[in-house]
Formats: C-alpha cells, sequence, structure tokens
C-alpha cells in the first residue's frame, strides 16, 4: 500500500475510497471524480460486489461508494455484509441509485449506508458529500488514534504504579526479614515457590501474581517482637515461644484495611502461615480448607527454604531430605494438594534454589530448628 511521510516523520497510509459497480462506465467516471479530491488519494474498483467484499476482508477502506443495482448481490446485501467485516462499522458508504425511491432509501440506512447520490451524478454534489465524508472519516481515525494512544499511556502508567508496589512491598517484607536475621533471598524463593504451587493448582494468572507479591509478607509481624526474644540465641521458653506465635496476628493487624490487593492477601498470609492442615496449627487451629487457600499455598513454600537455606544457626538440609520431610507431613501440616504440586516439579524448585541461592558459609547446627 502507498504511503506519504507526513511533518512529523510517521508513515500514515493514504486515503482510499473504494468503488463496486457492475458498469466500467460507472466505475471510471467516479473513479475520475475521486482522483479529483486530491492527488494523495487511492481509488479501488471493483466489479463484483463478493469481490470487494474479499479485499474488505484484508483491508479497511476510508470511504465505499456502492451502486444499488447489480447482478447477484446488491448494493443493500453488500453494505449489510460490509458493515459486518472487522473496521467497517464506521467507514462512510454512499449508495448510488438511479431512482430516488424512499423504500430503497429506508432498506439502505437500515443496511448501513451513510448518504445517496442519484444518477445522473452532479459532480459538484458528488465531491462535496464525498469531500465531507472524508474528512469525518480523518477525524474519526483522528479521534480512535489519540484514544489509542491515551489508553496505551494508561496502561503503562498503570503497570508502572503496580511495578513501584510490588517493588515496595518486596523491601518491606525483606526488611522484617533482616531484623530477624540475615534471609539472603529467602522471601524471593518462597514468592517464586509459592507462585509455582498457585501455577499447579490451575489459579488464574492474576491470582498467581497477587500470592506471589503476598508470600514475601508471611514474617513481617517479626517486626513487632522484641529483641530480647527474637535475636535470642537457643531455645526460647515456653513463654517466649508464645510471643513468638503473636507474630501472626502482628502481621496481620499491620496490613489489614489496606486498598491494595496485595496487601489484603499479605495480612491473610501472614495470619494463617502457621496453621496446620490438620488443626494443629496457631493462632486459630483452623485444619483443612478452613485455612485460606493462599496461605496452604505458602505453608509449604516456606517451610521447605527454612530447611534448605544456611542461617547463623543452622546448616542448610539437603533438598532430598527436606522433600522427606514435606512428604511425610502430607495431609498432617500441608495441604496435600499444594504438597503434590510441590513434590511433582522438583526440577523447578531446584532452579530457583539454584538462581536465588544465598552466599552464606555454612555454620554448625544450633539445638534449635529453624520455624520457617
Amino acid at each position: 500500500m502507498a504511503h506519504r511521510r507526513l511533518r512529523s516523520g510517521l508513515e500514515r497510509p493514504l486515503p482510499t475510497i473504494v468503488i463496486v459497480d457492475d458498469q466500467s462506465t460507472g466505475r471510471r467516471l467516479l473513479a475520475e471524480l475521486m482522483r479529483q479530491l486530491d492527488s494523495d488519494v487511492r481509488v479501488v474498483d471493483f466489479g463484483d460486489a463478493e469481490q470487494a467484499l474479499a479485499w474488505a476482508g484484508g483491508e479497511v477502506a476510508d470511504l465505499v461508494l456502492t451502486d444499488y443495482k447489480m447482478p447477484r448481490l446488491d448494493g443493500i446485501g453488500f453494505t449489510r455484509q460490509l458493515r459486518g467485516l472487522p473496521g467497517y462499522r464506521e467507514v462512510p458508504v454512499v449508495m448510488v441509485t438511479v431512482v430516488e425511491d424512499k423504500s430503497i432509501c429506508y432498506e439502505a440506512l437500515e443496511a448501513g449506508a451513510t448518504d445517496f447520490l442519484t444518477k445522473p451524478l452532479d459532480h459538484y454534489e458528488c465531491l462535496a458529500r464525498c469531500r465531507n465524508l472524508l474528512t469525518l472519516r480523518r477525524q474519526q481515525r483522528i479521534i480512535a488514534d489519540r484514544a489509542a494512544w491515551l489508553e496505551q499511556q494508561v496502561r503503562l502508567a498503570t503497570q508502572q504504579i503496580l511495578e513501584r508496589e510490588r517493588e515496595t512491598l518486596l523491601r518491606l517484607a525483606r526488611a522484617g526479614e533482616h531484623r530477624d536475621e540475615d534471609t539472603g533471598n529467602h522471601v524471593l524463593r518462597v514468592a517464586q515457590f509459592s507462585r509455582l504451587i498457585a501455577e499447579g493448582l490451575g489459579l488464574p494468572d492474576s491470582e498467581c501474581e497477587v500470592i506471589e507479591c503476598a508470600a514475601p509478607m508471611h514474617d513481617i509481624g517479626k517486626i513487632g517482637i522484641s529483641d530480647t526474644i527474637l535475636l535470642k540465641s537457643g531455645r526460647h521458653t515456653p513463654e517466649e515461644r508464645e510471643v513468638m506465635k503473636h507474630h501472626s496476628v502482628i502481621g496481620y493487624e499491620i496490613l489489614k484495611d489496606s486498598p491494595s490487593q496485595y496487601l489484603q492477601s499479605g495480612a491473610v498470609v501472614a495470619l494463617n502461615h502457621h496453621e496446620r492442615y490438620d488443626g494443629g496449627g496457631y493462632p486459630r487451629g483452623l485444619a483443612g480448607t478452613a485455612i485460606p487457600q493462599v496461605a496452604r499455598i505458602v505453608a509449604v513454600a516456606d517451610v521447605y527454604d527454612a530447611l534448605t537455606c544456611v542461617r547463623p544457626y543452622k546448616q542448610a538440609w539437603p533438598s532430598e531430605r527436606a522433600f522427606d520431610l514435606i512428604t511425610s507431613e502430607r495431609a498432617a501440616h500441608f495441604d496435600p494438594d499444594c504438597v503434590d504440586i510441590f513434590l511433582g516439579d522438583r526440577e523447578r524448585v531446584l532452579d530457583i534454589q539454584a538462581r536465588l541461592a544465598d552466599s552464606f558459609p555454612d555454620v554448625a547446627p544450633a539445638p534449635e530448628a529453624a520455624d520457617g
């Protein structure tokens, strides 16, 4: 298709006018008139309405002039089918008739005709009407282009806002983790492990994204635990363990009531990720599917990563040993479906571990095991 270069330097297609008339004399006359509208105009003519429709299936014209009386498919039938093609809802269509029959005009209007011309053509009237219709079409395109540009800008701005929100939440989660201990990429791995499980459960991509962003906030409540208890070396007393357990409620209180869907989901994770599938967890002793699904997902991801991570007080467990523990806790600590998906994609689990590996040196194990 021919193009002309605009001052902006952008390429835009020439206005295209389609003429449909089974009479060659009529087509030639209309084509000569249309070329008088503008030197930069493309005229395409067809002697058969069905051929014109086939062409229109691949290209969109700016103005269509069609004769009414044609064999096989008349102008009204042609117009009706043309309006059903992609891009032709707003294209001006001019019906050329030899008689001023009101019933024909009404039927043509119902089929989608924009204007009418009566044979023999008044050249001045034809040029004036077609020029006005092309101007209308040009304005429609400008408006459509502007609307598309604005939509793209809104989409880009929205994406940037979401990316900044996700980045802020991730940094918040990492800040909470670092107060407890140097956990490296723990929150990143938990996020990706959680997404792996969510995808395996067949959740929509949008929900998988929310879960991935919410998972790192599981332990944010630890910022509300005193250093005396949080940073204590060695085992906690029963009383201290009860205080530590309160971090799930603190995290929920910090995150709840936010308009952000990520923080809303994060609040659910913070409150419920230490619940057990058999009902033996905390803080509420929920069991089975009474535990929110997002928390059941994060529980598997968090415990596995805690086991396989190096900490100042413990060495990392080998992956197979951690897989074995997850297997043994199926339907006890963990949701069976989440376990089956996690264990069924071990190659991806190990790949996430390798890509987001920490660089801590090994240390001697401490008496107290990691609690996630």
